[in-house]
């Protein structure tokens, strides 16, 4: 079976397209997967449990170091929606392996005059195995010595957004 690595790297663009399209929608993701599941984490959820702030970019690095040393994850994932200066929009991929494997891609994607998504081009327009999409990925498996308020706020974390956990079934 391919590594979790290059299953994301695969994989994950081409289910996420569809996810896309389904709900016309951009929303910020995390993925990360075992040796037969995938799991999406849709972040917007996090307003409901992180007493409506949302998840911050610091909460984002922690929560992805703590699953990745609680659940022995091997690499992580995201999406997000970006737009340039000249309005390009497009959905940036970002992958990393605890190897230190890289991989971010970028697939343009048009909206309507209310914002819904009405194409996703799965061709992408650029990739990068060295520069992250997001800079917040290249702190992703960082070993941090959590203290243990925050292990604690992180462990409760996990167990109220682990029923929103959306699994697609490896192939």
């Amino acid at each position: 079976m391919a590594s979790d690595f290059n299953y994301l790297k695969d994989h994950f663009p081409k289910n996420f397209n569809q996810t896309v399209m389904e709900h016309q929608a951009v929303n910020k993701v995390l993925t990360f997967c075992n040796k037969d599941t995938q799991f999406l984490l849709f972040t917007g959820m996090f307003h409901e449990v992180n007493g409506g702030k949302g998840i911050t970019d610091d909460l984002e690095v922690y929560f992805v170091n703590y699953l990745a040393d609680q659940l022995k994850l091997t690499a992580f994932g995201r999406a997000a929606a970006y737009v340039l200066e000249d309005q390009t929009k497009f959905i940036g991929y970002d992958i990393k392996s605890t190897d230190n494997e890289m991989w971010s891609q970028q697939n343009i994607f048009e909206a309507n005059d209310e914002g819904q998504v009405t194409k996703v081009i799965d061709k992408f327009s650029n990739t990068s195995d060295t520069n992250p999409i997001c800079p917040l990925v290249s702190r992703y498996f960082e070993k941090i010595d959590f203290p243990e308020d925050t292990l604690e706020f992180l462990k409760n974390l996990h167990a109220q957004v682990t029923p929103s956990l959306i699994e697609i079934k490896r192939a």
